[in-house]
């Protein structure tokens, strides 16, 4: 009986030494989260659309194209550089008027009625697959119950009318501006590398980890292996947690 109690006591105490001696595993790294570029692309078609529609092919990367039907209407080179777009099979097309608002915006989004018609239109006449747009001078958004309004006009209520009519209405994150004179880009490739990685980096975007960018056809009016736009999109590649999407699958977390 002693010896059984002894034995009993020998294996407790073996088992509270084990227990106290235990070595915490080492907690697993957490993965670096992706990061999700959206390249946007406005007014078009243009001269230079093009050209960035054989960036694309050649890169094989998602992009969004915000068209405008006037340019396609009556314009003979302007709907075979719209067709470019339909055929590639990277590029989604969605909404950015009918008019532009013939670049009067004050007057366009004064009536908001009227420039919904407009949007409606576009719609109808591109046969645009997505309820996608995005406003002529306006960074306004209207995805998924959140909204922000950044608009030099009153463009509240026509926002307002196209999301009632489930559009979702995307502005911009960061913008790569251009000269107006002939349309080349006013910041290097570098200067625009740092300020994406900046703002996703910060959080500093509509949405955490997703950032819209805005850009313009006629940017980009050189050849493929020349272009600003294939040396941004490489030294993006290079983070291999970046993720170029379209605009149909915003946001990603």
């Amino acid at each position: 009986m002693n010896r059984l109690i002894s034995g009993l006591l020998f294996i407790s105490l073996i088992g509270i030494i084990c227990q106290s001696c235990k070595i915490d595993k080492p907690k697993e790294a957490a993965l670096p989260q992706k990061q999700y570029v959206y390249l946007t692309f406005d007014d078009g078609p243009l001269d230079g659309s093009q050209d960035v529609d054989s960036i694309i092919l050649a890169e094989k990367i998602k992009i969004s194209v915000f068209l405008i039907g006037t340019e396609v209407a009556g314009d003979r080179e302007m709907a075979t550089y719209y067709k470019y777009y339909e055929d590639n099979p990277y590029i989604e097309e969605y909404n950015h008027s009918f008019t532009h608002g013939n670049n009067q915006y004050n007057v366009f989004y004064s009536n908001p009625h009227k420039a919904t018609e407009d949007f409606l239109k576009n719609q109808k006449f591109l046969k645009i697959q997505f309820k996608i747009i995005r406003m002529p001078a306006c960074n306004t958004w209207r995805i998924n119950n959140k909204k922000q309004d950044d608009c030099a006009t009153n463009a509240v209520a026509t926002a307002d009318s196209l999301a009632a009519r489930g559009f979702k209405v995307f502005g911009w994150d960061v913008e790569w501006q251009h000269h107006a004179e002939d349309g080349t880009p006013v910041q290097s490739v570098d200067e625009m590398y740092r300020k994406i990685m900046q703002q996703l980096n910060s959080g500093k975007t509509f949405t955490k980890n997703n950032i819209v960018i805005l850009l313009h056809d006629e940017m980009f009016q050189r050849r493929w292996e020349e272009s600003d736009l294939k040396q941004l999109i490489d030294r993006l590649r290079k983070d291999k947690n970046i993720v170029f999407e379209q605009l149909k699958f915003y946001p990603q977390n």
